[in-house]
């Protein structure tokens, strides 16, 4: 094993983030790949820790003395439940930076571009991989100030004004979330983010000092999520970012919240979460089934694409509310899942307005399948995985979502899990309405000339594609890395 794995994953992308600036503009060529050969490393290091932790089931650490006379300590761990969504982060941004070549050919300032991608990268990367709560939200701000400039410089449409939102949202949760890390400090005596359970477990913990410590974690976390009625920056956020940076919004950045709320709340204050599961239950639901039906009633592709995000967190939510093996596993799953297929319809999206001259209204569009029959193709595979079709990798986390739900409900709770699965039936339905009205039909005489997209966006946008049919065909690797942390979970609480 190298040294120093999960630094080097971490810091890598930070410190060459300037040296990418300057060679891309002077050496637009090799500038424009730099990204992807610095994501490629890093991805190959994250599968070889992967792999180290599967053979010995055992976390890798790296800790750093930095404040100890405060306790706090800068360092990484990657263990059963960071591990699968730190490698998703890495292939989608690693996809997405193949992708970003072309559809920022023609962009200004795409060196700066392809240097706040990685920092992004980075800041998502990093807080997986936070060993303590200070450390954790420097990374968790360092997603979200990227992120903001990059909408701001190369979106669409008001994108100044929605960038705004978007910051001023996310910021706010931010700074609740900073108060729940304060208060843990204040009650708990400790940053570190893997004392906490210990310390909850073994000690006396007034019930309100928990609940001052939960609420606004949980809070600034659903805004991160977009979970109702917390949710109103992410429709605009997501359909006016530049299409890349929307595969990575949509994909792992939202997702990031759920490893969050997985690992701060649920793994450190199980006990005391349990209390709020069936409230939280109904607010998956609703979630599920609001962004279900504002998806159903959209015209703009990517404003569809953005509502599902939102159905899609709340499918997230209801298998975390659960607290079951199965729920909190499938919930981690779903970020997996949910990755490749929304990964991959952004970028057909992006795709479709890059060929058509920006066009991304349904009204305009039709009969493509005519002029991008791939394109058509990677699409349907995208829906397929979102509505739960066996051999999709969307089947595989659903499943466990809503077996655990079951496993946890009682009374009118099974009608509750029940209305959950029927939101299944609305995913599909506003899936394959989008396919049907942007594939199908009479093809516009301005499109009959439109071609397929260049081959390096087809193939990330293919080898998002395979990864929805591995994690369909083949889940047991992931689920039994995931198993270790959920299990230890579950079973602590119960002792």
């Amino acid at each position: 094993m190298m040294i120093y794995p999960l630094t080097q994953i971490v810091l890598l992308p930070i410190c060459l983030s300037p040296l990418v600036y300057l060679i891309r503009k002077k050496f637009e060529r090799i500038g424009n790949w730099l990204s992807f050969i610095i994501l490629l490393y890093c991805t190959v290091i994250g599968f070889l820790v992967a792999f180290d932790y599967f053979v010995k089931a055992k976390p890798i650490v790296e800790e750093f003395e930095w404040a100890p006379t405060v306790g706090l300590y800068f360092g990484f761990r990657a263990d059963g439940l960071s591990i699968p969504v730190m490698l998703i982060i890495l292939l989608l941004s690693l996809a997405t930076s193949v992708y970003s070549i072309a559809y920022m050919e023609h962009k200004h300032r795409v060196e700066l571009y392809f240097s706040l991608y990685l920092l992004y990268t980075a800041g998502m990367v990093g807080t997986v991989l936070a060993t303590n709560l200070i450390e954790f939200y420097l990374f968790w701000e360092l997603m979200l100030i990227s992120s903001y400039f990059l909408i701001a410089e190369w979106g669409y449409g008001e994108r100044e004004k929605v960038s705004f939102k978007y910051f001023m949202y996310t910021h706010v949760g931010a700074l609740l979330l900073l108060i729940g890390i304060l208060s843990v400090y204040v009650s708990l005596g400790t940053f570190n983010i893997y004392e906490i359970p210990v310390r909850v477990n073994h000690g006396s913990i007034p019930y309100e000092t928990v609940l001052s410590i939960i609420i606004p974690m949980t809070i600034g976390i659903f805004v991160k999520m977009a979970v109702v009625p917390l949710h109103t920056w992410l429709p605009d956020a997501h359909a006016e970012a530049p299409t890349p940076i929307s595969m990575l919004l949509s994909g792992v950045m939202i997702e990031c919240g759920v490893y969050a709320f997985n690992r701060l709340i649920i793994s450190c204050f199980y006990n005391y979460f349990v209390n709020l599961s069936n409230f939280l239950i109904i607010l998956a639901v609703i979630t599920m089934f609001y962004g279900g039906i504002m998806a159903l009633v959209q015209l703009d592709i990517k404003r569809l694409l953005a509502y599902s995000s939102i159905s899609q967190i709340g499918y997230m939510l209801l298998g975390m509310s659960t607290g079951t093996y199965l729920g909190l596993v499938g919930s981690v799953y779903h970020i997996l899942s949910h990755a490749c297929a929304k990964g991959l319809l952004f970028a057909c999206a992006g795709a479709i307005m890059h060929q058509t001259g920006g066009k991304r209204d349904i009204r305009e569009l039709g009969g493509l399948v005519r002029v991008m029959p791939y394109t058509t193709l990677l699409f349907a595979i995208g829906v397929f995985s979102l509505a739960g079709v066996p051999t999709f990798a969307g089947f595989i986390s659903e499943f466990m979502i809503f077996l655990g739900g079951f496993e946890k409900a009682r009374g009118y709770g099974l009608a509750v899990i029940a209305l959950a699965v029927i939101c299944v039936v609305l995913t599909t339905a506003y899936g394959l309405w989008a396919l049907k009205r942007i594939f199908f039909g009479p093809i516009k005489r301005e499109l009959k000339n439109v071609r397929e997209a260049p081959l390096v966006m087809l193939v990330p946008m293919s080898f998002l594609a395979l990864l929805n049919f591995i994690l369909g065909l083949y889940p047991e690797p992931t689920v039994a890395i995931l198993e270790t942390w959920a299990k230890n979970v579950v079973v602590l609480a119960s002792q």
